[in-house]
């Protein structure tokens, strides 16, 4: 039950960030200015859409009674948001 609990307020701040992402990829991010960027804004998009995938995911894994299943959510948002800050800090050069 506890699981479940953490498991759907993770999933919960995947779908907060995928939608400030998603906001932001016009505009300003933070103290970058995307609209200046085009590849920022292609990041920022396909970031916001890879978090509402993993979310889905993670939903439907959430029915399931396994708990070691819940762990591919948590890789998952894990790796993206990795591989978005790697792009992000590389994007000047």
């Amino acid at each position: 039950m506890v699981i479940k609990i953490v498991m759907s307020i993770f999933i919960i701040v995947m779908i907060l960030t995928a939608w400030y992402l998603w906001h932001r990829r016009g505009g300003t991010f933070l103290i970058y200015d995307v609209g200046g960027d085009p590849r920022l804004a292609t990041i920022l998009k396909w970031t916001s859409i890879a978090l509402i995938i993993e979310s889905v995911i993670g939903i439907i894994i959430l029915f399931f009674t396994n708990k070691y299943l819940n762990l591919i959510t948590l890789i998952l948002g894990s790796l993206t948001i990795l591989i978005f800050s790697l792009l992000i800090n590389q994007k000047n050069e």
